[in-house]
């Protein structure tokens, strides 16, 4: 793909989210998740577990910033302060994210992590695969291990799945393990006995 493929890409993904997103209804909807409130909590609440340290946490696809607003409860009530930042497509989405996070609205951004030039590093760094064009999935995770995150810091890549789709078959996991990355751990999202969430760890080897 060239530069104005890739970039008519996102611009598509973000019609596309907008259209679903702005038009929902509850916080998790204009989240992207579709479902009643606590098969979003059994879906998502992995993401706080894979944080067993405090540190700074970069949520790429923030949308209305309600998962990282999540994720500082859940990681709380184990003792866990999380520092949030968010980085999404939509001005829109980023906009209702500053409303729900307005002691943190000078760290949410517009934009793609395929693109953006992160102002820090960050221990924690949440994505998933289908954030860019399948050519570009390499490159997005090698950038991200190399420039996102701080020495030992963590990227958390997660996979959702709908309830009407199988859990067999190949996962993120095995997806980054084909691509050549060394998957560190992985956590998995339960609801009524089906796993329809799995998050991937990759650690950054970078030395502090």
């Amino acid at each position: 793909m060239n530069d104005d493929d890739i970039k008519q890409w996102f611009a598509g993904l973000q019609r596309e989210l907008e259209t679903a997103y702005l038009a929902a209804e509850t916080a998790w909807q204009q989240s992207g998740f579709s479902g009643p409130i606590e098969r979003w909590v059994a879906c998502r609440r992995v993401i706080a577990d894979c944080m067993k340290e405090s540190g700074t946490f970069l949520d790429i696809g923030c949308a209305n910033g309600y998962l990282l607003e999540c994720v500082l409860g859940w990681a709380g009530e184990r003792g866990v302060e999380i520092d949030p930042w968010g980085l999404d497509l939509s001005e829109r989405l980023v906009g209702w994210a500053k409303e729900r996070l307005g002691n943190h609205k000078e760290k949410l951004f517009v934009g793609n992590g395929l693109f953006w030039e992160p102002p820090r590093l960050f221990d924690y760094v949440r994505t998933e695969l289908c954030y860019v064009p399948n050519e570009c999935v390499h490159s997005y995770i090698e950038r991200i291990l190399n420039e996102y995150l701080t020495p030992g810091g963590k990227l958390l890549v997660a996979e959702y799945r709908s309830r009407g789709q199988s859990s067999s078959g190949p996962w993120v996991d095995d997806n980054l393990r084909e691509l050549g990355f060394a998957v560190e751990s992985c956590v998995g999202g339960f609801w009524q006995s089906q796993e329809l969430t799995r998050v991937a760890m990759v650690c950054s080897s970078k030395i502090g």
